[in-house]
């Protein structure tokens, strides 16, 4: 994903929907890494948003519209969009294993998102 990205710019870098706030001067986004990347990475957490809903987001149903809103928003093709989603979702179980891969409560996420890639 990395040696084929093309719209590179400055990134949130871990946009969903809980680092999202509504103020009286309008919404505002919390948490910002600060990432200089692809425009496709953006968006790509949220599809493990909202946590607290776990069959949803794995209905590819609604990762399929899901993938259409953020894509149209971006600019982006869908299938760039859902393999980022997979990339961060995989970067996201390394991440927790800390060197020890074992059973990870989004292994079947992944499993969901890796098939909507596939059939973008």
């Amino acid at each position: 994903m990395l040696s084929t990205a093309t719209d590179l710019r400055p990134l949130h870098g871990d946009l969903h929907h809980s680092n999202v706030i509504v103020t009286q001067a309008g919404p505002r986004v919390l948490d910002a890494k600060g990432y200089h990347g692809d425009i496709g990475y953006e968006l790509a957490n949220a599809f493990r948003y909202p946590g607290a809903l776990p069959d949803l987001l794995r209905d590819p149903a609604w990762i399929a519209w899901s993938r259409g809103i953020y894509a149209e928003a971006l600019n982006l093709p869908q299938a760039r969009l859902a393999q980022w989603a997979a990339v961060k979702c995989a970067l996201s179980i390394v991440w927790r294993a800390n060197g020890a891969l074992t059973d990870d409560p989004e292994a079947n996420l992944l499993s969901v998102l890796l098939a909507c890639a596939r059939n973008t």
